[in-house]
């Protein structure tokens, strides 16, 4: 969720909307499981996140049969690269891929079929997703409740694929008492 962070503080009108909807459904209070239904534009911050930063950024899989790819024949137990990262940046599934556009997961939930999948798919997708999708919403609302969050002047901004996507440097940023 600090990818989500990240763009929020980049985003000020896109951080707005976010604090509007806290406000509107939690008040004062802290989230709980039962208001992620309701926290509609949450979940599309977060999902928009991990489309341009998904946790695993590669993946592998073998072919259990040859396989024709294009032309190409791919020889059964063949090891192919699964990018997450470069898919969900596909300009043929993704109108502007490089920007950040929570506004974009209100027509689609889900987005375009085989597309997005942040946690894989399938028969190996993360058995974990339920609980980083209900733990990711939970964080990023009781943060966002209570702070504004800036990149601090100057940092750099890069990223590191090691096992998961990480920032090449950190991701230092200032916190400042959100105002309501």
């Amino acid at each position: 969720f600090r990818e989500s962070l990240y763009l929020l503080s980049q985003h000020p009108e896109a951080e707005a909307k976010l604090h509007t909807e806290l406000r509107e459904v939690l008040g004062d209070r802290l989230p709980t499981f039962d208001d992620l239904d309701r926290l509609t534009y949450t979940r599309m911050v977060l999902t928009e996140s991990l489309r341009l930063y998904p946790p695993a950024w590669l993946m592998t899989r073998r072919n259990l049969e040859a396989y024709d790819l294009g032309g190409y024949t791919l020889p059964a137990r063949t090891f192919i690269l699964i990018s997450p990262y470069l898919t969900q940046r596909d300009p043929r599934f993704f109108d502007a891929p490089e920007q950040f556009q929570p506004e974009r997961w209100s027509l689609n939930p889900s987005g375009p079929k085989y597309a997005y999948f942040p946690f894989g798919g399938g028969p190996r997708q993360c058995i974990g997703e339920g609980f980083a999708w209900m733990e990711g919403m939970l964080i990023l609302a009781t943060l966002a409740q209570q702070w504004t969050m800036q990149l601090v002047p100057g940092h750099p901004v890069g990223i590191q694929p090691l096992v998961t996507l990480r920032p090449k440097a950190g991701m230092r940023m200032t916190l400042a008492k959100h105002q309501a």
